[in-house]
């Protein structure tokens, strides 16, 4: 096994609640939303998720106005690192915006409830949005306030609507709040509204955040793609979209089960591309027969 520093361990095991033979990890990172990373005459200003070893693998912390796609395959537990940092930056007084595209609510609330996020509970004290397109595609209606759907929702009108839920919604967002905007799932947009629509809600998306009012925003999107779910061209693509990568990658051997964490891409001028590994499985024997 390749050498790992003992403090990204007991990040990671505390996150995807394997949390063994380690002491408990009770470190408290204040958030810093003013740093600034000069590279030539511009400067960036990142975002600390409160997760440290993160921060430090990313050379700071997420870029501001720029996306970090957190990728990961079918038996990996990477996604729930994304539903981390979102939880961490509510907690720091963010304002998060998750836009849901592959479950029903009630399962969106189970798997942020995985982290130790309560979707109503934040949503009533105004700390959380959802727009939810899996819901307004299949008519699932909801009655609450901070769950935005499109009604009659077509391929035709569906993305000018969309767009005007943006809108919408910045009315209701105060503007010197920083925003997190969590894409719950790519490979929802992918399968549930194919990829011509997929490119077009993206791209639209992306523009929409160059234009007035949003361009006023502190924004900073994170994407959670199943790698495993989509052609490989599509990861690609999605690669070069955006500005910062978490890699997930799963193995099966001897020992167990074991994830691979590649930190491949960040813009910023510090970064050193990084790798860790972790033993995610203890092995035990059961008999059924």
């Amino acid at each position: 096994m390749s050498p790992v520093s003992i403090s990204w361990i007991k990040c990671y095991l505390r996150i995807t609640n394997f949390l063994i033979n380690y002491e408990q990890y009770e470190k408290t990172k204040l958030f810093s939303f003013n740093d600034k990373t000069l590279f030539g005459e511009v400067a960036m200003r990142i975002v600390r998720t409160g997760l440290e070893d993160i921060d430090a693998a990313l050379g700071g912390g997420i870029i501001e106005r720029g996306s970090l796609l957190i990728a990961y395959d079918k038996r990996s537990l990477g996604w729930i690192l994304g539903l981390k940092i979102v939880k961490h930056l509510i907690e720091s007084g963010t304002i998060a915006v998750i836009l849901n595209t592959t479950l029903p609510i009630s399962r969106l609330d189970l798997r942020l409830k995985c982290a130790g996020l309560d979707l109503h509970k934040a949503g009533e004290e105004g700390k959380l949005y959802i727009i939810d397109l899996f819901g307004s595609k299949y008519g699932i209606p909801s009655r609450k306030p901070y769950i935005l759907q499109i009604s009659d929702w077509s391929e035709d009108t569906g993305i000018v609507k969309l767009l005007n839920v943006y809108r919408e919604l910045s009315s209701k967002v105060p503007k010197d709040s920083l925003v997190v905007i969590l894409v719950a799932t790519l490979e929802g947009l992918y399968h549930d509204f194919e990829y011509p629509i997929m490119k077009r809600i993206l791209r639209a998306s992306v523009a929409s955040l160059e234009k007035e009012p949003l361009n006023d925003f502190r924004i900073i999107i994170i994407s959670l793609l199943n790698a495993s779910a989509v052609p490989e061209h599509i990861t690609a693509w999605l690669f070069t979209q955006s500005e910062q990568i978490i890699e997930f990658v799963s193995h099966i051997g001897p020992s167990g089960l074991e994830e691979t964490i590649l930190v491949p891409k960040s813009v910023l001028p510090k970064f050193m591309p990084h790798h860790y590994r972790v033993k995610l499985s203890k092995e035990h024997f059961i008999q059924l027969f």
